[in-house]
């Protein structure tokens, strides 16, 4: 591979965008319609707001939007709750505290977030740059979350869909 072009060689991240590292795809549904709407509007949200920072977006601009995507994320764990305990969802419990932790470190972020100034911010490659703590978020959700702990359950969904498809 050329070094010019790798992707983590001389090419700093700041300057990729979120899609050059994960695709949102049929790879990341997990056959509910309803959450698989609400995992690519997280998806889209967090890529929008990062995107954003990278194009030079000060925190000012980014706020609501920040604060869009933790109540985008909470309403969304609420219902995927919902859905699981509805359908009798063994790993309910331990699924449900992964929630929390990953709502804990979302709070962390919006407040970090909300403490950095436009005049104070840190642009560029440090990790304390605001743009880089949303794109860990949106990885973390989408690889960390969506594509381990959410895939466990897509059995389970598609068993009960069964169930009531021979109901009827």
């Amino acid at each position: 591979m050329d070094k010019n072009n790798a992707l983590f060689g001389r090419i700093q991240l700041q300057h990729l965008s979120v899609n050059n590292l994960i695709q949102w795809g049929d790879h990341l549904t997990v056959e509910h319609p309803a959450i698989d709407a609400q995992h690519k509007a997280i998806f889209d949200l967090g890529t929008r707001v990062y995107e954003k920072w990278r194009s030079g977006a000060g925190v000012d601009i980014l706020r609501p939007a920040v604060d869009k995507l933790a109540n985008l994320m909470a309403a969304h764990f609420s219902h995927e709750e919902r859905v699981l305990a509805e359908i009798g969802y063994e790993d309910l419990k331990p699924h449900a505290a992964e929630h929390r932790v990953m709502l804990d470190e979302l709070q962390v972020l919006h407040d970090r977030f909300h403490s950095f100034k436009d005049d104070h911010e840190t642009r560029g490659g440090s990790v304390l740059a605001p743009g880089w703590l949303i794109m860990q978020c949106i990885l973390g959700f989408t690889v960390g979350h969506v594509m381990s702990s959410d895939m466990s359950y897509c059995q389970a969904l598609m068993a009960a869909r069964d169930r009531a498809a021979k109901v009827i």
